[in-house]
């Protein structure tokens, strides 16, 4: 038999190595260091919620009508409110019409708090003022897209409550140092805040929120400033 001389048959095929960015640990490394970015960034938010809604000013904003077709949505209510009209009203007369949401595109408006923490409108300003009386507070706005944003449109419930938040005259924030409102709570006509009765779906029993229902919205226990 005769022997095939073929020098490609005697050579060892050599693997090319990969680039560095394609190495496992490379790409493993990415991925925590992604995780470990995420988590941060959650750990941040998450504190900067708790000291608004720790530290923050009380304020009532009183609610406006909204449609009845869209105020309960199952699990949620839309929201307006009464101040949001006066601060249009006031671009609009300061602003020719449809170029106040060009010109006047953010600010603060200062709302004065009555005995029951009513905020009600007083003026626009561009900064927040160093010389706030006692009673006043500052409220950031934004205008975009021609629609004014104050503070959130909706409020969340659990489902099966809509009943008992349909009595609701105003909404409860903590402003903090920006003023930016943060919703916690709907209030009544008579300034209690709206806690409605829970089922506890493991004794079939029914018991109050942690809040009593019954809590004046004056309590300084529950509502410090």
């Amino acid at each position: 038999m005769s022997k095939i001389n073929n020098p490609l048959l005697g050579q060892k095929s050599v693997a090319k190595p990969l680039p560095w960015w394609q190495k496992r640990t490379f790409t493993i490394g990415v991925a925590l260091l992604g995780l470990i970015i995420i988590l941060v960034i959650m750990t941040v938010n998450v504190a900067k919620f708790e000291t608004h809604l720790a530290t923050g000013d009380t304020v009532l904003l009183e609610l406006a009508p909204v449609d009845p077709r869209s105020f309960m949505q199952g699990d949620y209510m839309t929201l307006s409110y009464a101040l949001e009209g006066e601060v249009l009203n006031e671009l609009n007369e300061k602003f020719p019409e449809n170029e106040y949401y060009i010109n006047a595109s953010e600010g603060y408006v200062i709302v004065a708090l009555d005995e029951n923490n009513v905020g009600t409108f007083t003026r626009l300003v561009n900064v927040i003022p160093s010389d706030l009386a006692a009673n006043e507070m500052a409220l950031y706005y934004r205008v975009r897209n021609n629609e004014l944003k104050l503070a959130t449109n909706a409020f969340f419930f659990q489902e099966g409550h809509a009943e008992a938040f349909e009595v609701a005259e105003y909404g409860l924030f903590r402003v903090n140092d920006s003023g930016e409102p943060l919703l916690t709570d709907m209030v009544d006509g008579v300034f209690k805040v709206i806690k409605p009765e829970v089922n506890d779906l493991e004794t079939n029993n029914f018991e109050t929120n942690r809040f009593d229902n019954e809590k004046v919205f004056d309590d300084d226990k529950t509502f410090d400033n």
